[in-house]
C-alpha cells in the first residue's frame, strides 16, 4: 500500500516533468460553436511563454487571431493566459476578450494531449458578455504543418520559439525538391470578398516579413496580368479595369511561382478601390493558390 502511495504521489510530478514544448493543435468549444486552436509553447531557461492562434469563419472567410501566451506551470495544472493581440485579419468587428485555460496533461499511448476548461473576460468594460467551455489540444508530430508556425514566420516571429533554434535549416533546394503542379491544376482556395464601387482597382503586392526569394504570378479572370513578380519590401504595383455590372464579380488568383527559402510563399497584397484600402495577407505553395473574389457594389 505504501509503494502505491508512493507512486501515486509521484504520478503529477512525472507528469510535468514532460516538456511543454512544440505546437499544440485541436480546438475551444462551448455550447454552441467550435473553433480550431493552437498553442506554440516555447521553454528557455526554465522560462515558458507562447503564442496562440484562434480561427473563426465568417461567410467563408477564416477569420485568424495571434496572441502572445503566457504559460503558468503548476503543480496541477497549466494555466495559459491570453497577452497581447499582434495579429488578426478580422473582416467583422471582433469581441475584445481575454482568454483563461486551465488545462492538465496526459498521454494516451503515443499522443500527448492538454486538455481543460477555459474562461474570457471582456476587455470592453461596456460589454458584459463571457463565455466558458472546453479545451481539448494534441503535440504535433514534425510531420505536421500548423498554421501557428507559418503565421509567426511571417510575422518575424519563430525565432522567438526556442525550440525552432535547434533545427537545422534545409537548403533551398531541398525544401524545393516537390515538383510544382501547372497553374491551372493547382487547388484554389478563397480567403477573402470584397465589394468594391470604383472602375479600376490598385493592386499592389510586397513581402511584409523576411524577404527570402518569394516570386509569384497574378491571374484575373483567367488572364495573366503580372507574371513572376518577385517579392520584396518594396511594392509592385499594378491597376486593373473593373467595369462590370452591379453584383458581379472578378477572381484574382496568387500563383507562387517559387518558395523562397522559407516556404510557404506568403505576402501582402492590397487593394486600392478609391480611397478605400484593403490589406489581405496570403499565403500558396506549389499545389494551392489563394484566391480573392472582388464583386462590384
Amino acid at each position: 500500500m505504501k509503494i502505491l502511495l508512493t507512486i501515486l504521489n509521484l504520478f503529477p510530478l512525472w507528469i510535468f516533468a514532460q516538456s511543454l514544448a512544440g505546437v499544440w493543435t485541436g480546438y475551444i468549444k462551448t455550447p454552441g460553436s467550435q473553433l480550431p486552436y493552437e498553442l506554440a509553447i516555447s521553454e528557455n531557461n526554465e522560462k515558458t511563454s507562447g503564442y496562440s492562434l484562434i480561427i473563426y469563419d465568417k461567410e467563408g472567410f477564416d477569420n485568424i487571431g495571434i496572441k502572445t501566451a503566457k504559460i503558468t506551470v503548476g503543480k496541477k495544472e497549466i494555466r495559459v493566459e491570453d497577452g497581447e493581440l499582434i495579429y488578426e485579419n478580422f473582416n467583422t468587428v471582433a469581441i475584445r476578450t481575454k482568454l483563461y485555460g486551465f488545462l492538465t496533461i496526459q498521454k494516451k499511448d503515443t499522443v500527448w494531449t492538454l486538455s481543460g476548461i477555459f474562461k474570457t473576460r471582456s476587455i470592453d468594460f461596456r460589454d458584459t458578455r463571457n463565455y466558458n467551455g472546453e479545451v481539448y489540444l494534441q503535440k504535433s508530430s514534425k510531420a505536421t504543418s500548423p498554421k501557428i508556425l507559418s503565421s509567426l514566420d511571417e510575422l518575424n516571429l519563430l525565432h522567438n520559439l526556442a525550440f525552432t533554434r535547434t533545427r537545422e535549416k534545409k537548403s533551398v533546394s531541398e525544401k524545393n525538391i516537390v515538383a510544382p503542379l501547372k497553374i491551372n491544376e493547382r487547388k484554389i482556395e478563397k480567403i477573402r470578398e470584397i465589394f468594391f464601387s470604383a472602375d479600376s482597382l490598385k493592386l499592389s503586392i510586397v513581402d511584409n516579413g523576411t524577404v527570402d526569394g518569394d516570386t509569384i504570378s497574378m491571374v484575373l479572370n483567367g488572364k495573366m496580368i503580372a507574371e513572376k513578380k518577385g517579392l520584396t519590401t518594396k511594392a509592385f504595383s499594378i491597376t486593373i479595369p473593373a467595369r462590370i455590372g452591379k453584383g458581379d464579380s472578378l477572381i484574382l488568383v496568387m500563383h507562387a511561382e517559387s518558395l523562397g527559402t522559407i516556404p510557404p510563399n506568403t505576402g501582402l497584397l492590397i487593394i486600392e478601390d478609391g480611397t478605400t484600402r484593403y490589406d489581405i495577407r496570403f499565403e500558396g505553395d506549389l499545389k494551392r493558390s489563394a484566391a480573392i473574389i472582388l464583386r462590384k457594389k
